[in-house]
């Protein structure tokens, strides 16, 4: 017989779980971030399903992505200040 494959949504569930002791560490701002990322994942489900499994980089990955988000976040605040700032 053939091996069952998991759900996606229990690999996404599993990811999240492998990185409970990785999120626990980082600072609040940081988990924030992650925790956003997270759901976007989630939200995301239907992709996920038809990729193939990830690779395995994770920490490195999360880690520049969590980064990347803050620094999206900080822009779109200051673009947000600027606008009304200049009566747009």
């Amino acid at each position: 017989m053939g091996r069952t494959l998991q759900p996606y949504s229990h690999l996404v569930d599993s990811v999240y779980e492998r990185f409970s002791k990785f999120r626990k560490a980082l600072r609040k701002e940081d988990r924030d971030s992650f925790d956003a990322l997270m759901m976007a994942a989630r939200a995301q489900l239907q992709v996920g399903v038809m990729a193939a499994q990830p690779n395995p980089f994770d920490s490195m990955a999360m880690s520049m992505m969590i980064e990347m988000h803050k620094r999206i976040i900080e822009l779109e605040k200051r673009l947000d200040e600027l606008e009304h700032s200049s009566g747009a």
